[in-house]
């Protein structure tokens, strides 16, 4: 019974909906310190110390190629929890 449970799971039998889940994501609001063609750095409001660089999502980076923020605005980036995948970025 458990082998056929296995074969059936490992086969695909939850479908793409259960297996597949939306990663949870975080915001970090700050200013532009650089913005480039991949990536863009942004310096934390609450944290002077704290600088972080997140990479563009393909979607992201099509939108950022027609419109970049310019150094020293304040934005706020939506990126995907534990990494430094930026999928959006707010004025």
């Amino acid at each position: 019974m458990c082998l056929v449970f296995a074969a059936w799971f490992l086969l695909g039998g939850l479908g793409p909906g259960v297996v597949q889940a939306k990663p949870k994501t975080d915001k970090f609001e700050g200013m532009v310190v650089v913005v480039g063609p991949k990536a863009i750095t942004v310096k934390s409001r609450y944290n002077i110390y704290m600088v972080r660089t997140f990479h563009y999502s393909a979607e992201l980076e099509q939108k950022m190629l027609r419109k970049k923020p310019e150094t020293g605005k304040k934005v706020t980036v939506h990126y995907v929890r534990g990494s430094d995948l930026a999928l959006k970025v707010d004025d």
